[in-house]
Protein backbone atom coordinates (compact mmCIF):
# COMPACT_ATOMS: atom_id res chain seq x y z
CA UNK A 1 0.00 0.00 0.00
CA UNK A 2 2.84 2.34 0.32
CA UNK A 3 3.87 2.24 -2.90
CA UNK A 4 0.51 2.94 -4.26
CA UNK A 5 1.01 6.76 -3.87
CA UNK A 6 4.47 7.41 -5.27
CA UNK A 7 5.72 11.11 -6.17
CA UNK A 8 5.69 9.60 -10.09
CA UNK A 9 2.01 9.33 -9.91
CA UNK A 10 1.81 12.72 -8.00
CA UNK A 11 3.29 14.28 -11.22
CA UNK A 12 1.19 12.53 -13.44
CA UNK A 13 -1.54 13.69 -11.55
CA UNK A 14 -0.71 17.33 -11.84
CA UNK A 15 0.65 16.74 -15.99
CA UNK A 16 -2.99 15.63 -16.54
CA UNK A 17 -4.87 17.76 -14.66
CA UNK A 18 -5.32 20.40 -17.96
CA UNK A 19 -6.53 17.60 -19.68
CA UNK A 20 -9.12 16.68 -16.68
CA UNK A 21 -10.08 20.24 -16.94
CA UNK A 22 -10.43 20.58 -20.60
CA UNK A 23 -12.61 17.07 -20.47
CA UNK A 24 -14.76 18.44 -17.78
CA UNK A 25 -15.50 21.95 -19.93
CA UNK A 26 -16.63 19.63 -22.96
CA UNK A 27 -18.51 17.44 -20.53
CA UNK A 28 -20.42 20.59 -19.22
CA UNK A 29 -20.70 21.91 -22.97
CA UNK A 30 -22.14 19.07 -24.14
CA UNK A 31 -24.70 18.27 -21.27
CA UNK A 32 -25.90 22.17 -22.15
CA UNK A 33 -26.33 20.97 -25.98
CA UNK A 34 -23.08 23.11 -27.17
CA UNK A 35 -20.32 20.48 -29.59
CA UNK A 36 -17.43 22.32 -28.13
CA UNK A 37 -14.32 20.97 -30.57
CA UNK A 38 -12.38 24.28 -29.79
CA UNK A 39 -11.06 22.79 -26.75
CA UNK A 40 -7.94 21.81 -27.80
CA UNK A 41 -7.80 25.37 -29.50
CA UNK A 42 -8.42 27.26 -26.62
CA UNK A 43 -5.74 25.65 -24.30
CA UNK A 44 -3.17 26.11 -27.04
CA UNK A 45 -3.74 29.56 -27.10
CA UNK A 46 -3.42 29.77 -23.45
CA UNK A 47 -0.61 27.62 -23.29
CA UNK A 48 1.14 29.77 -25.89
CA UNK A 49 0.25 33.21 -24.52
CA UNK A 50 1.23 32.31 -20.71
CA UNK A 51 4.31 31.02 -22.30
CA UNK A 52 4.63 34.13 -24.12
CA UNK A 53 4.32 36.24 -21.63
CA UNK A 54 6.70 34.58 -19.14
CA UNK A 55 9.90 34.73 -21.56
CA UNK A 56 8.48 38.60 -22.10
CA UNK A 57 8.58 39.01 -18.45
CA UNK A 58 12.11 37.72 -17.26
CA UNK A 59 13.96 40.43 -19.42
CA UNK A 60 11.16 43.25 -17.96
CA UNK A 61 11.77 42.59 -14.04
CA UNK A 62 14.50 40.96 -11.87
CA UNK A 63 12.09 38.95 -9.65
CA UNK A 64 10.28 37.60 -12.57
CA UNK A 65 9.94 34.44 -10.91
CA UNK A 66 7.64 35.41 -8.43
CA UNK A 67 5.04 37.05 -10.88
CA UNK A 68 3.05 33.87 -11.89
CA UNK A 69 -0.45 35.51 -11.45
CA UNK A 70 0.27 37.61 -14.38
CA UNK A 71 0.89 34.92 -16.60
CA UNK A 72 -1.74 32.87 -14.86
CA UNK A 73 -4.26 35.66 -16.04
CA UNK A 74 -2.86 36.33 -19.58
CA UNK A 75 -2.80 32.07 -20.54
CA UNK A 76 -6.78 32.37 -19.00
CA UNK A 77 -7.42 35.56 -21.13
CA UNK A 78 -6.37 33.95 -23.97
CA UNK A 79 -8.46 30.89 -23.93
CA UNK A 80 -11.20 33.48 -23.08
CA UNK A 81 -10.50 35.48 -26.09
CA UNK A 82 -11.10 32.56 -28.21
CA UNK A 83 -13.96 30.69 -26.42
CA UNK A 84 -15.48 34.55 -26.99
CA UNK A 85 -14.58 34.31 -30.62
CA UNK A 86 -16.23 30.58 -30.69
CA UNK A 87 -19.44 31.77 -29.26
CA UNK A 88 -19.60 34.79 -31.26
CA UNK A 89 -19.48 32.71 -34.48
CA UNK A 90 -21.94 30.17 -33.34
CA UNK A 91 -24.42 32.32 -31.32
CA UNK A 92 -24.86 35.68 -33.89
CA UNK A 93 -23.52 34.20 -37.33
CA UNK A 94 -25.25 31.23 -36.73
CA UNK A 95 -22.22 29.26 -38.10
CA UNK A 96 -22.02 25.17 -37.74
CA UNK A 97 -20.49 24.52 -34.15
CA UNK A 98 -17.85 21.42 -35.32
CA UNK A 99 -16.80 23.73 -38.11
CA UNK A 100 -15.72 27.01 -36.49
CA UNK A 101 -14.70 24.64 -33.71
CA UNK A 102 -12.34 22.53 -36.17
CA UNK A 103 -11.31 25.85 -37.68
CA UNK A 104 -10.21 27.41 -34.27
CA UNK A 105 -8.18 23.94 -33.73
CA UNK A 106 -6.39 24.64 -37.27
CA UNK A 107 -5.81 27.92 -36.72
CA UNK A 108 -4.14 27.84 -33.23
CA UNK A 109 -2.01 25.00 -34.50
CA UNK A 110 -0.24 26.97 -36.56
CA UNK A 111 -0.69 30.31 -35.23
CA UNK A 112 1.41 30.29 -32.23
CA UNK A 113 4.19 28.89 -34.55
CA UNK A 114 4.18 32.08 -36.43
CA UNK A 115 3.79 34.14 -33.77
CA UNK A 116 6.93 31.98 -31.97
CA UNK A 117 8.77 32.42 -35.11
CA UNK A 118 7.49 36.34 -35.62
CA UNK A 119 8.35 37.52 -32.11
CA UNK A 120 11.15 34.82 -31.02
CA UNK A 121 13.34 34.15 -34.06
CA UNK A 122 12.75 30.92 -33.68
CA UNK A 123 11.76 27.71 -35.73
CA UNK A 124 9.63 25.85 -32.42
CA UNK A 125 11.77 23.09 -32.32
CA UNK A 126 14.76 22.46 -29.80
CA UNK A 127 18.35 21.92 -31.81
CA UNK A 128 20.23 18.74 -31.57
CA UNK A 129 22.37 17.88 -28.66
CA UNK A 130 25.57 18.22 -31.09
CA UNK A 131 24.10 21.34 -32.55
CA UNK A 132 24.10 22.72 -28.88
CA UNK A 133 27.80 22.29 -27.89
Amino acid sequence: MRDLFTIALIWSTVRLHALILAALGGLFSERSGIINIALEGKMLAGAFTAAAVTYAARFQTASWRGKSLGRLLAGMSAGIFIAAIYAIVCIRYKADQVVSGTAINILMFGLPAFFERALFLSSGSTRKSREIG
